[in-house]
């Protein structure tokens, strides 16, 4: 009987990096775990036997994407992560969806399904430099895939313009 290769699976999440206050959008090409620039998740943590490369080619590559921030809130299971809502628009909710759909066609595993789909509440993260005040527009011009897994650095793997 032969024996089975294993696929090593990669650990991947989507964002899209936000300019800071007055800023361009800056992003070392490493950070570490907690220090994340700022930035919305499209697709939540999964995991993919695809490379970086792979999942790049199989999300939408469309326009650049204008959004607006909503009212503040807290997540996290006690509440103390502060972050700002995104305004959930239609063209917002659309890339989401499409990623989710696009990753998961390929057998991608998405490890949280509660933040996925009708769950999705989209919001960028209070960082140490730099938060989203409610009512600041700005516009998502590109996608990220973010390699790392917890307690590691994260590495920006691959990029995809918004034009």
């Amino acid at each position: 009987m032969p024996a089975e290769v294993a696929t090593a699976l990669h650990s991947f999440v989507v964002v899209a990096f936000l300019p800071e206050r007055g800023g361009d959008v800056v992003v070392p090409e490493e950070f570490g775990a907690g220090d994340w620039p700022l930035h919305v998740t499209i697709v939540p943590p999964f995991e993919t036997a695809l490379d970086a490369e792979a999942v790049a080619a199989r999300l939408p590559h469309g326009q650049r994407l204008p959004i607006v921030a909503g009212a503040r809130a807290s997540f996290g299971h006690r509440r103390t992560v502060p972050v700002t809502l995104i305004r959930p628009s239609p063209a917002l909710l659309a890339l989401h969806e499409a990623c989710v759909e696009a990753l998961e066609a390929d057998g991608a595993v998405i490890a949280d399904q509660r933040h996925i789909r009708a769950g999705y509440r989209p919001h960028a993260s209070d960082q140490r430099t730099c938060a989203l005040a409610p009512g600041d527009h700005v516009s998502l011009s590109e996608l990220a895939i973010v390699e790392g897994a917890p307690g590691s650095r994260r590495r920006v793997a691959a990029r995809i313009p918004l034009t």
